[in-house]
């Protein structure tokens, strides 16, 4: 098994993107990896570093649904830092009202702070 390099992913995962849209991170790793394999039989790429290359790919949008989950420390989808929304409730108390990373669009509300599925395709900005 061979890592293929970053440039390599992006240049497959933007044109298999244009032909079709991924509706979940494992579909997107078997696209990619079939692929991939076309360039270099030996060639495999994990559903981790598939999303985070495509995170940072500003032509690539990346949608996430949420379940329920506990409050993550940083973004479960790409690393990066969330910032955090608050409201008061009718006690006055301080309530987390959702959370949205700046990087890739991850956006969590109301207790669904876990990702469910991510959907893959191409911006069309």
């Amino acid at each position: 098994m061979k890592i293929p390099k970053r440039e390599v992913v992006k240049f497959v995962l933007k044109s298999a993107l244009h032909r079709k849209k991924a509706s979940s991170q494992d579909e997107l790793v078997g696209i990619i990896n079939t692929e991939l394999r076309k360039v270099d039989s030996d060639y495999s790429i994990t559903g981790k570093r598939i999303r985070l290359i495509a995170a940072s790919m500003p032509d690539i949008r990346m949608d996430v649904v949420t379940r329920k989950g506990r409050v993550p420390p940083k973004c479960p989808s790409c690393g990066y830092s969330l910032k955090k929304s608050w409201d008061r409730n009718l006690r006055g108390r301080k309530v987390l009202r959702s959370l949205k990373c700046g990087r890739c669009g991850y956006k969590g509300t109301s207790g669904r702070w876990s990702p469910g599925k991510y959907i893959f395709c191409v911006s069309k900005t």
